[in-house]
């Protein structure tokens, strides 16, 4: 046997091993979740003989992910790009906010509904390129490390919206909100049939009980930002651009990439992304809070983590997040179900997200 053969079988064992821990890396997300949902099931029907797989479970497991999954795609942008942004459930809650406030406003003044609600969350949106922008011009422009602009511009956008709220939720919106941020696509009556845009008019309040939501509006329009969003990072010249930038500055800095103008657009993004989020809480819970976003922020960066994006920057997908988040809403809700203190949901997340650097590092070490 040759040298050259020698070493070719040595180094095809270490191709094979690398290969297998990538796939593990990529995999134990999706087994995590089977593996939660499995646990959950049992402990659900031990516990007070509920299904957690119901129609309905489904439902809220999804509506608890929707929030952190819109808040984790902003997330998701940035850390491909080495950054992370502290702001985003603050600007959450500024936009719901500023929405809450505008369609307060408009509908007390007798404006339509279509000019109120399409003014509302316009409003609620548009309002959040303004910390964006700061965030990137600080960041890109004077070089302020991306963890202090972005804390200081969240502490800044809540003063903004304590002083704007007084403190207090922003209520009193228009009757027709509340069945728009809660209504659904399509609903499904058990034996009757399936119904669009409204729940059947003829059901009575008991009857009412059966009816299912198929594709509540949150959960709807959260699928429609994802498609955008996932387009975006993987099939446009800008997504390639933040994976360049967070595997190699200096490297992209050199191959032309217009580095400062690209970090720029993503805080943007991300601020936009968290006003969406704002705009969507605000038709769910008919008001506007200052604090509507407070904890989205830490288990948004969990779910991109749980996902395989590298805090390092130049890996994570919309995919992942997507997993992130569907992990995170379902420990939410599992422990939820069970009737377990809210307080453990932060000592599960935690421990998720240990857990997914842990692997992370661990595959990065024996993959060397």
């Amino acid at each position: 046997m040759t040298v050259q053969s020698t070493e070719q079988v040595a180094v095809k064992p270490k191709r094979n091993r690398i290969e297998n821990l990538e796939l593990v890396r990529k995999v134990w997300p999706w087994a995590f979740l089977v593996t939660l949902i499995v646990l959950f099931s049992i402990a659900s029907q031990a516990a007070n003989e509920v299904t957690f797989l119901s129609s309905r479970s489904v439902q809220g497991i999804l509506l608890y992910a929707t929030q952190v999954l819109l808040i984790g795609l902003a997330e998701t942008f940035v850390i491909i790009a080495a950054g992370i942004d502290l702001a985003t459930g603050w600007v959450l809650g500024f936009a719901s906010v500023i929405a809450a406030l505008v369609m307060q406003t408009l509908h007390a003044a007798g404006m339509s509904p279509v000019v109120t609600i399409g003014a509302g969350m316009l409003g609620g949106i548009l309002v959040t390129i303004i910390p964006g922008l700061i965030n990137g011009l600080l960041i890109a422009r004077v070089k302020v490390p991306p963890f202090i602009a972005t804390l200081g511009m969240g502490i800044l956008v809540e003063g903004v919206a304590l002083l704007i709220s007084g403190g207090y939720p922003i209520a009193r919106q228009p009757p027709y909100l509340g069945p728009l941020g809660n209504g659904s696509l399509v609903y499904f009556w058990p034996d009757h049939g399936v119904y669009f845009f409204n729940a059947p008019l003829t059901a009575t309040p008991a009857q009412a009980q059966a009816v299912i939501p198929l594709m509540p509006n949150p959960v709807l329009a959260t699928i429609l930002v994802t498609l955008v969003c996932w387009y975006i990072l993987a099939k446009t010249q800008f997504g390639q651009h933040l994976y360049a930038i967070g595997g190699n500055f200096e490297a992209a800095v050199r191959a032309g990439i217009p580095v400062k103008r690209t970090l720029i657009k993503v805080y943007i993004m991300a601020a936009v992304l968290s006003g969406i989020g704002g705009v969507i809480w605000a038709a769910r819970f008919t008001s506007g809070a200052y604090n509507a976003g407070e904890t989205t922020t830490l288990n948004a960066i969990a779910a991109v983590v749980i996902g395989g994006a590298s805090m390092f920057g130049g890996e994570g997908t919309v995919v992942g997040t997507i997993i992130g988040a569907l992990i995170i809403g379902t420990i939410q809700y599992g422990l939820v179900l069970l009737g377990v203190s809210p307080f453990w949901q932060y000592v599960a997340i935690g421990f998720v997200v240990i857990l997914a650097v842990v692997m992370d590092q661990f595959g990065r070490k024996l993959g060397k």
